[in-house]
């Protein structure tokens, strides 16, 4: 009984890095088999596949329309569609499947314009049984990826494409036949719908909810900041500090000024002690008064502006700025904007409505507002407020801004820097009309049709 012990803890302890690099892959396939729904083998496939083969990022592309489509990330759990790696990554697939490579396991190279920190990249195509190509890993490296990997990687290949057909009931190998009569009943249906129907031409539009009516806060002279005495959102009232500017110059001049009054009132003084019968000593006091004065006058002028040094709240309610560390020794000039005073009951929502889908806006109907942090809950609002021109936005692209105002409900104002989505609605119009509106755009800008 010892001895047979003995030989299976040799045999464990024998066992290579290729049987433990082999359970590692029985382990993932089974994995694979066990995910529901095409969501969460997408994602399964962009990061769990990293053990295996060792890549540094990987995308997970997916076939929509004519073009490769990013649908995971490893690393990422809410993909940005509009994000310049991803961007950057369905550029460089369209270029690849130019190339007619696409269809099988292969290296793919980067433009010369691309900045991405790894530049080895390998396709792993998923094709159906009809040769069609429907989605594929990409995987990068800093460098060149080992023969091994590579047939690790065409292993998994035919893994997830099983697992995608499976899931998908061979939707993507294009199985599920479509009749003529569908088709018909399809193309009849909706042909009423474009002509007949009407509905609200709506659009999209990024918000933010900010405060309305606030208390800007100013620089009220050119200096340095050297302390912002309050913190982002801290409650304040009137009269407590807010901003104190380096005083050091100031200060000095302002001890100058009065020392200046003090050698004039002592001139004065002076010259009036000795003035009597004397003309010319009348006339130097004259002199002196007017030299008092001027003094006294710069005096008050370097007192006040020493006085600014200080910037305290006028109104009660939040301190609405960035960070108090990065104004720390900032120059500053004269009205520049540090901070808001708002009161958090007192909101609005601006709207940044791109140009490309400017309607015209039918006031009498309310905006819908869907914020980040309750996408489930709906808030109605009515435009106050829209601007005549578009202003550049902080990404570079031109927008109208619009302001709205929420309309009265028991529900608690929402947070002062919250954003989500906001959709805004303009006069009725037909169906084909909202379905193809960009599209006749896109012509008549181009073609001038």
């Amino acid at each position: 009984m010892d001895g047979s012990k003995d030989i299976k803890q040799k045999t464990q302890i024998k066992m290579s890095g290729g049987d433990a690099q082999a359970l590692r892959l029985l382990q993932l396939e089974a994995d694979i088999r066990r995910c529901s729904s095409l969501r969460e083998l997408m994602h399964h496939c962009a990061n769990e596949t990293r053990p295996i083969l060792g890549f540094r990022q990987a995308f997970v592309l997916r076939r929509r329309g004519s073009r490769l489509r990013v649908e995971a990330a490893s690393g990422v759990s809410v993909l940005e569609p509009n994000a310049p790696t991803v961007r950057m990554i369905e550029a460089t697939m369209a270029a690849h499947e130019k190339t007619g490579a696409a269809a099988a396991l292969s290296d793919v190279s980067l433009a010369d314009d691309a900045d991405y920190a790894f530049p080895f990249l390998l396709w792993v195509p998923f094709v159906a049984p009809s040769g069609k190509l429907f989605a594929g890993l990409l995987i990068a490296l800093e460098q060149p990826f080992a023969e091994k990997r590579r047939a690790l990687a065409e292993r998994l290949s035919d893994t997830y494409r099983h697992a995608w057909l499976a899931l998908t009931k061979g939707a993507v190998a294009g199985r599920r036949p479509i009749t003529s009569r569908t088709v018909l009943v399809v193309a009849v249906a909706l042909i009423a719908a474009l002509v007949f129907l009407r509905a609200p031409l709506t659009a999209i539009a990024p918000v933010e909810v900010v405060a309305r009516d606030a208390n800007l806060v100013t620089s009220p002279l050119e200096g340095v900041v050297q302390e912002i005495t309050v913190s982002p959102n801290q409650p304040v009232v009137a009269g407590d500090l807010l901003v104190r500017f380096e005083d050091t110059e100031l200060r000095n001049a302002a001890q100058i000024a009065r020392q200046d009054v003090i050698v004039a009132q002592s001139r004065l003084a002076s010259l009036e002690t000795g003035a009597f019968g004397d003309p010319q000593a009348l006339r130097d006091i004259a002199i002196a008064r007017a030299e008092l004065e001027l003094a006294e006058a710069e005096r008050d002028l370097a007192t006040e502006r020493l006085q600014r040094t200080e910037i305290r709240a006028a109104v009660a309610g939040l301190a609405i700025f960035d960070d108090a560390g990065s104004w720390r020794g900032q120059p500053v000039a004269v009205g520049q904007r540090i901070m808001d005073i708002a009161d958090p009951l007192k909101v609005e929502y601006a709207i940044a409505l791109p140009v490309d889908d400017v309607i015209v806006l039918d006031h009498a109907r309310p905006v819908r507002v869907f914020l980040d942090s309750a996408p489930l809950e709906a808030r109605t609002a009515d435009i106050r407020r829209a601007s005549y021109h578009a202003v550049p936005q902080g990404d570079g692209l031109l927008a109208f801004d619009l302001r709205a105002a929420e309309q009265e409900s028991d529900a608690p104002p929402p947070r002062i820097g919250a954003r989500g989505t906001a959709q805004v609605s303009g006069e009725d119009a037909r169906l084909g009309f909202i379905l193809f509106r960009r599209p006749i755009a896109w012509v008549r800008q181009t073609f001038g049709l």
